[in-house]
């Protein structure tokens, strides 16, 4: 507590010298938990504000692609939550394709009953800490990436996209190293500049990774060459152990 006083202390006098006034009624002190933009800012970690997940829970089953639309934004509004979120995503973002026929199934059904049951069951993201390692978890799928950031087997922060229609046609090894270089890339304001420890289910990579650029594949020279800006050490690490099997394995399995 005398740490907090002191922090908020210098905090107080920064603002002072700096002439920025706060406003009083929205000003709260010494709080296990406050809401703010969307999150609830904890003294475990970060967690999504109830109150949005709540709203997920309770929308009602789309019935046309506005709606669908909405749904998917909304989630995607708690993407740093939920690990492989475009894997789970995939069989209902093909029905907002142009030309898509609306068609609601039993696939989308359970797509979106997945989707809200790992909306409620998110884990606690720990706040970064510049003296501790960081570790990269990365995964690939045929239609998605995903990637996990850690801190002592912590979360900090979950990302996944779609691949594209290029993308899909890549071979198994180049989705992984794309997975890799996603992870890099979207968590560049902790990954630039400090030593990341990757680690990756697809046992190939890690011997590509060692070789010369120029003993690489060419389909993948320019991928590794974009992950020469990090500091990587990749290994390789069995999927079962990894952050991010159980959510895609259960993806996976629909």
């Amino acid at each position: 507590m005398q740490d907090h006083d002191e922090k908020v202390k210098k905090l107080m006098e920064r603002c002072r010298e700096i002439n920025l006034r706060l406003n009083n009624g929205k000003v709260r002190f010494k709080k296990d938990e406050v809401a703010f933009m969307g999150l609830l800012i904890t003294n475990h970690g970060l967690k999504p504000d109830p109150k949005k997940v709540e709203a997920v829970t309770k929308m009602p089953k789309p019935t046309d692609v506005q709606s669908l639309q909405r749904f998917i934004g909304f989630v995607t509004y708690l993407s740093k939550f939920l690990p492989q979120l475009s894997d789970a995503c995939e069989p209902l973002r093909k029905l907002t394709l142009k030309d898509a026929e609306w068609s609601w199934h039993e696939v989308h059904e359970n797509a979106s009953d997945h989707i809200k049951k790992l909306v409620t069951s998110q884990p606690v993201l720990k706040y970064y800490d510049l003296a501790k390692e960081l570790t990269l978890q990365s995964d690939a799928s045929e239609t998605g990436l995903g990637a996990t950031l850690m801190q002592e087997g912590h979360p900090i922060a979950f990302a996944s996209r779609a691949l594209s229609h290029v993308e899909t046609r890549y071979a198994q090894i180049e989705r992984e190293l794309l997975s890799v270089i996603f992870g890099l890339e979207r968590f560049h304001q902790y990954t630039y500049g400090h030593h990341v420890t990757v680690q990756t289910d697809h046992k190939p990579l890690e011997s590509i990774v060692k070789k010369p650029l120029y003993k690489a594949p060419k389909c993948l020279q320019r991928m590794l060459l974009r992950m020469q800006e990090y500091d990587v050490t990749l290994g390789y690490r069995p999927g079962k152990q990894m952050q991010l099997a159980d959510t895609y394995h259960g993806i996976s399995a629909r």
